[in-house]
């Protein structure tokens, strides 16, 4: 059986979400199945450095995405892989108003993308919502493929945009777990007060994550807690005077962007999130595998399928702020079993994800009639 070409396309690399999946699908695919190369708008972030070195790179060096399709799209042409894997958003999008035209030229090519968002919500978020509703129900049925990370994330897809259930397919987001061990061991200067309780939180700082809750929630609690904050965003200014406003400025530590969370994560002893919704948190994953109980709001997504309440976490109703500071002050944390709450998210990791993926992928390619269900 030869193997299969397949051409991963990311505008940039940045350590984030759903570029950290998408690498890590590309680094893990089995050499012997699968022939890999990577295609970037722009040569940047964190996460380049990580991509093996038999992964070909190609940069089309576009500031956006839209202005680099056409050079994309002439890639895609010379290259003429076996499957073109898109992984985020609007590329998603803007690719999948191309498919039609490489199918007439390269007809053997699938196109597959990973839903990183659960679409119904996150277009509300678009300057132009109305267009992109429009768009995602005309165009995103291009795809031979679309990959979920969570069910709330498929049924949304299928109920509001009429996509094939036959061409969708859920997959939950993998975690390395020997390399975030790893790196959770590297050391920080920073003063966690061990003679606290340490809530953490980790997330770009933007409206949906809903930090302002989690402010919120913090002021109900008393000195014996501490909160950190890892994340930037455009929400920051905002939140830093909310804190202000609170009075709990002088107990909550917003340390920005760190391209190296793990240490200071695996330090704390909570893990707070209250996001409005998630297509399927990876802080929470990479909390959890760190020993920490995770508590926050049930959202819209894939959280509830990651927490069950009272072996990693606790989940209360959306937006309750007086009911998440009462479960965090019944949390008695020198008792919790963190070897077992590393143990709960096992079932997440990258070998057994990337089985997932890998079937899925074969599938396209050798199964005309394979169930993707």
């Amino acid at each position: 059986m030869r193997k299969i070409d397949i051409l991963f396309i990311m505008p940039y690399l940045n350590r984030g979400g759903a570029e950290g999946v998408v690498v890590n699908i590309a680094n893990r695919l089995d050499r012997n199945q699968f022939r890999v190369s990577f295609l970037v708008f722009q040569k940047r972030g964190d996460l380049v450095s990580t991509l093996r070195d038999d992964i070909k790179l190609y940069s089309i060096n576009s500031p956006t995405v839209l202005r680099g399709v056409l050079k994309t799209i002439k890639i895609i042409y010379r290259l003429n892989p076996d499957i073109v894997f898109s992984g985020i958003s609007n590329l998603n999008l803007y690719l999948s108003a191309s498919i039609p035209i490489l199918k007439s030229l390269k007809k053997e090519i699938k196109f597959v993308a990973r839903q990183p968002s659960i679409l119904s919500l996150n277009n509300r978020q678009e300057k132009l919502p109305k267009v992109y509703e429009f768009l995602h129900k005309s165009i995103y049925k291009n795809y031979d493929l679309i990959i979920c990370q969570s069910k709330f994330m498929r049924e949304d897809l299928i109920k509001n945009y009429n996509f094939p259930p036959n061409r969708s397919v859920v997959i939950n987001n993998p975690i390395d777990i020997d390399r975030i061990k790893e790196l959770s061991l590297q050391n920080i200067n920073y003063p966690f007060s061990k003679n606290k309780i340490r809530l953490i939180s980790v997330g770009n700082l933007r409206y949906e994550k809903r930090f302002d809750l989690l402010l919120k929630t913090f002021a109900l609690l008393d000195n014996r807690y501490t909160l950190t904050i890892i994340g930037d965003g455009v929400k920051r200014v905002e939140l830093e005077e909310l804190a202000v406003k609170l009075n709990i400025e002088n107990r909550v530590a917003f340390l920005g962007y760190q391209k190296n969370p793990y240490p200071y994560i695996k330090e704390a002893d909570i893990y707070i999130l209250t996001s409005e919704y998630e297509g399927f948190p990876n802080a929470i994953l990479e909390a959890n595998l760190l020993g920490l109980f995770s508590i926050g709001f049930k959202s819209i997504g894939g959280v509830t399928e990651i927490i069950k309440n009272g072996v990693n976490g606790y989940l209360v109703e959306f937006g309750n702020i007086k009911l998440l500071a009462k479960t965090i002050e019944e949390i008695d944390v020198k008792n919790l079993n963190r070897e077992a709450i590393s143990k709960s998210v096992e079932r997440f990791s990258i070998s057994k994800i990337i089985t997932h993926y890998q079937e899925c992928l074969k599938g396209l390619i050798y199964e005309k009639n394979s169930n993707l269900q």
